[in-house]
This record gives structure tokens, sequence and C-alpha cells, in this order.
């Protein structure tokens, strides 16, 4: 086996991770996992379609997120192992893919490199380590990607159910009114619009359909983010990585 095989193999299975995800979710949003209610204000003679409840999200999601998250995270730190050795030196307990999100984690990174002996990788392999840290390059993704891992060895990643970009009401055959917005997290007592009376009452509305999706929930890093969004993303940041560090394993 190549040596850049096992790395593409955690990418590959953060990805079986995703996928499996995105047919979760999917199955949830369709599932309508809320209910709706009515509040009638005659004062302006309009009826507020209101979300009278949201279905907890199941547990399984922030699990999943998780080992996606970590087969990444890991996938970078078999990328180092596999750098050293393929330079002469001997990778050790120490060795790991150093993440730095600014110049101050300049001298955690000098300490892997005594370490972990990445000083021991092939000409160049250490410059574009360095390139591609966060505070180089300008894309936080792979601090986002670290702190995601740290986040869930010691609780569950947090997620919300949202609103997407636009939703519609289907007032029969052919008949809808589309209904642009800003994602927001939905909630119970969440005033979804607010309708005429006298449209209310005139229309059949058995089918207030709301376009759902899955966001990270409340924290420091990726708050309010799509989550398969953001995990697709990802996935294909680390890939472009590794690839960039293929010549350096042959």
């Amino acid at each position: 086996m190549a040596r850049i095989d096992g790395i593409r193999l955690k990418i590959k299975w953060a990805k079986k991770h995703i996928s499996n995800l995105d047919a979760a979710i999917r199955s949830f949003c369709d599932s309508e996992p809320y209910t709706l209610g009515v509040e009638e204000k005659p004062t302006i003679s309009h009826i507020a379609l209101k979300v009278a409840r949201v279905q907890p999200i199941p547990t399984d999601f922030a699990l999943i997120i998780g080992d996606a998250v970590h087969n990444l995270r890991s996938s970078l730190d078999h990328l180092a192992w596999q750098l050293v050795e393929a330079g002469g030196g001997s990778p050790n307990k120490d060795t790991y893919f150093p993440i730095c999100y600014g110049p101050q984690g300049c001298q955690q990174y000098a300490s892997a490199i005594g370490k972990g002996e990445i000083d021991k990788m092939r000409p160049g392999a250490e410059k574009l380590l360095r390139s591609v840290q966060p505070y180089v390059s300008g894309d936080n993704t792979l601090w986002h990607i670290h702190e995601l891992d740290r986040w869930d060895k010691h609780r569950l990643i947090p997620t919300v159910v949202t609103t997407l970009n636009d939703w519609r009401i289907v007032f029969g055959p052919g008949r809808e009114i589309a209904f642009p917005e800003t994602p927001v997290p939905l909630e119970a007592g969440y005033e979804i619009v607010n309708i005429p009376t006298s449209t209310y009452r005139r229309e059949t509305h058995e089918d207030f359909k709301l376009g759902l999706d899955i966001a990270f929930g409340q924290s420091e890093i990726v708050a309010g983010k799509p989550v398969l969004e953001t995990l697709n993303g990802m996935a294909d940041f680390v890939g472009s990585i590794v690839t960039q560090f293929e010549r350096f394993m042959v």
C-alpha cells in the first residue's frame, strides 16, 4: 500500500459518515419535525403563522458529525507521520500535523518540529506545512476542524434546526407563495409570517411546509453554518492539502 493510501482511506471514511448524515438529515427534515399554530391579530386583520413545537434533533447527528471531523483531523496526523517516515525520520507519539490559528502558535509549531521529528520531512514539505497554516493562508478551515475535534472529545457538538434561505406556503396544486429570508434557528414561538385574515380564510392551507436544514449550534467555532455544507467543504479542503503533499511521500 502506498503511503498516501491510508490517509485517503481516512478521508473516504469521513465522507462516508457525511453521506450517512446527509441521509439522516433529509429523513428528519422530510418528516416535518415541527408543529405550526396560528395567532389572530384582529387589530391589523392578519393571522400570524407561528412555530408551536420543534422535535428534538436525533442525538446520532452529533455523534456522526464528531466521527467525520475526527477522521479528517486524524488523516492530517497520518499525513505528518508518513511525511516524516518518507524523509527518513522516526515518527513517534509526538508526531502530528500542527494547526496554528495565529502567529502565537509558532511556539507550539516549533515544539512539534523538535519532538515529532517533523524537521525530518523531505526538503520543501516543512515549508508547505507552514504555508497552509490558518494564520498564513487566511483560511480557517483547518482551525475549525481542529477545534471541532477538540470540542467533540469533551462535549457533543451542538446542532439546531434552521430554516432555509427561502421557504414556501403551498395553497394547492400549482399555487404557492415563496418567502426568502436569512436562515434562523427554528424554535417554539418563532413567527414565520403574517397573512391577511381574508387570504387565510379563503385559501386552503393544509400544506404549510417549511424548508429546513441542520446547522451548527451555539459555539465559538462555526455557529450557524450549515452542517453538511461545512463538513463537505472540510473534506474537500483536507483532500486538496493531502494532494499537495503527495510528491513528498513517493
